[in-house]
C-alpha cells in the first residue's frame, strides 16, 4: 500500500498492527518524511480535505510536477530549486490534495514560525503598558525608562535595578522569560531573584520608604532576600503570599499545577493567602529550614513536608531533577527547560512513573533514555515533538 494511503487511514480510521509497521519504518527513515507526515496532519487537523491522499502516488505525482517546471523554467534552474525544496515535499502532496500552491503554502508557514520566534525573547512591559524585548546576544545595557531616564542595567542574563536613583512613586515593571531560557533580577534593595524558564515576575523599580516590599511571580523562582525588618518582602502568586524578612527559598507556581510549593533554604517565612481571601478559613503556615509546603490552590491549605531542598533548587544550575513523577507531568517540565512543545499521542506513557535526573542532555537524549525503559517512537521538527502511538 502507498505511504499516502497509509497516513490518510492513520489520521480517518485506524491502522492495523502490520501497516502501523509500515508507516512507523517509514517515519523512521528520515527527517524528510517526518516533515511530511507533520505537514499533512497540521493541514488536516486545520480542516484541510484530504481525501486525495487515497491511492495517491506520491512519487509520480512529483515527477509530473517536475516535467511541467522543467518545460516551463528550464532544466538546471529547477533542479536547483527541487534539491533545496525537495524535504518540504509534504507541502507539494498537500497542495495536489486541497488545490493550494506550493509556494504560497511555504511562505506562510515561514512566516508564522518567524512570527513565533520572534515572540520567544525576554520581554520588559512597563507600567504604562510600553514593552521591550532584550536582544539576544547578551551585551551590557541601559534600562531607560520613557523619559530616558536610568532605571536599570542588563549584564548579560542579569538585570539590575540596584544602583539606579530613589524614585518616590511605586512603578511596576514585568519581567517574562520564556521556556528554555533563565535570568536574574537584582532587584533594587539588592535582593536577588533568579528566574526559572516559563516565568514572569512583577516587580517595583524602586521599593518606597514606608511600604512592603511585594512582588508577584507566576512559575518559578529562587530568592535571596535582604534582610530588613522594617519592610516585611512579600511574593504573591495566585491567591497565596510569602512573608520573609530576609532568607533563601523557591517557589514554583506554574499556573497549570493544581499546588503553589515553597521550599525553604535559610531563615523562615509564613505562607498566608493574600489580602484579597483574608475573610476565608485559612490560617497563616510558618515553614522551616529544610521542608517544604505544597499549597492547594483551592482549599488554600498547605501540606508540610520535610525534603532535600537541592532537588528544588538545582534547576539554577541547568539541572532537571524528576523523582516519581508521572510521564505527563515530566512533559510539561520538558517543554520549559528545552523550549520545546511536546505532543504526546501514547496514552500508555501518561501515567507511567520515571526517576531521572538530566544536566547536560540534549531533548533527544533525555527521550533516549525514557525509550531505553519503554519503547516509543517520537518524531522531531525543529522545536516540536510528536511521541507516536
Amino acid at each position: 500500500m502507498e505511504v499516502a494511503s497509509l497516513i490518510y487511514k492513520k489520521l480517518t480510521s485506524k491502522l492495523d498492527e502490520s501497516e502501523k509497521f509500515v508507516l512507523r519504518e517509514w517515519l523512521l527513515a528520515s527527517e524528510e518524511n517526518q516533515v511530511i507526515y507533520n505537514n499533512i496532519e497540521t493541514f488536516y487537523n486545520n480542516g484541510g480535505d484530504i481525501s486525495g491522499l487515497q491511492g495517491l502516488d506520491a512519487h509520480n505525482a512529483w515527477e509530473k510536477v517536475l516535467e511541467k517546471h522543467l518545460a516551463k523554467k528550464g532544466q538546471g534552474r529547477v533542479k536547483h530549486i527541487v534539491r533545496s525544496a525537495y524535504k518540504y515535499a509534504a507541502v507539494l502532496i498537500i497542495a495536489l490534495v486541497a488545490g493550494y500552491a506550493y509556494w504560497s503554502y511555504g511562505t506562510s508557514t515561514d512566516a508564522i514560525a518567524n512570527e513565533k520566534a520572534a515572540d520567544e525573547g525576554i520581554v520588559i512591559v512597563f507600567d504604562n503598558g510600553e514593552k521591550i524585548e532584550l536582544s539576544s546576544d547578551k551585551k551590557k545595557e541601559q534600562l531607560l525608562d520613557k523619559d530616558g531616564n536610568k532605571i536599570g542595567e542588563r549584564n548579560g542574563d542579569r538585570l539590575d535595578y540596584s544602583a539606579k536613583e530613589n524614585l518616590e512613586e511605586l512603578v511596576y515593571n514585568t519581567l517574562s522569560v520564556p521556556n528554555g531560557r533563565r535570568f536574574d533580577i537584582v532587584l533594587s534593595d539588592n535582593s536577588h531573584v533568579y528566574l526559572n524558564a516559563g516565568s514572569s515576575l512583577r516587580y517595583p523599580v524602586n521599593f518606597i520608604p514606608g511600604k512592603k516590599r511585594q512582588v508577584f511571580l507566576e512559575g518559578e523562582a529562587f530568592f535571596e532576600v535582604s534582610k530588613d525588618k522594617e519592610h516585611p518582602f512579600i511574593v504573591t502568586s495566585g491567591n497565596m503570599d510569602v512573608e520573609v524578612l530576609g532568607t533563601k527559598f523557591n517557589v514554583t507556581a506554574y499556573p497549570e499545577e493544581v499546588d503553589i510549593n515553597t521550599v525553604l533554604v535559610e531563615g523562615s517565612v509564613q505562607l498566608n493567602v493574600t489580602e484579597a481571601e483574608k475573610n476565608t478559613n485559612s490560617s497563616p503556615v510558618l515553614l522551616e529550614p529544610g521542608h517544604i509546603a505544597h499549597w492547594d490552590k483551592g482549599s488554600k491549605l498547605a501540606k508540610l513536608e520535610e525534603v532535600d531542598t537541592e532537588l528544588y533548587t538545582s534547576w539554577m544550575q541547568g539541572k532537571l531533577v524528576l523523582r516519581s513523577m508521572r510521564f505527563k507531568d515530566i512533559v510539561r517540565k520538558l517543554e520549559r527547560h528545552y523550549g520545546v512543545s511536546i505532543k504526546n499521542k501514547n496514552e500508555e506513557l501518561e501515567d507511567r512513573v520515571f526517576t531521572a535526573t538530566f544536566d547536560v542532555e540534549t531533548i533527544e537524549e533525555v527521550l533516549n533514555t525514557f525509550v531505553a525503559e519503554t519503547s516509543f517512537d517520537y518524531l522531531i521538527e525543529k522545536n516540536k515533538i510528536t511521541i507516536l502511538e
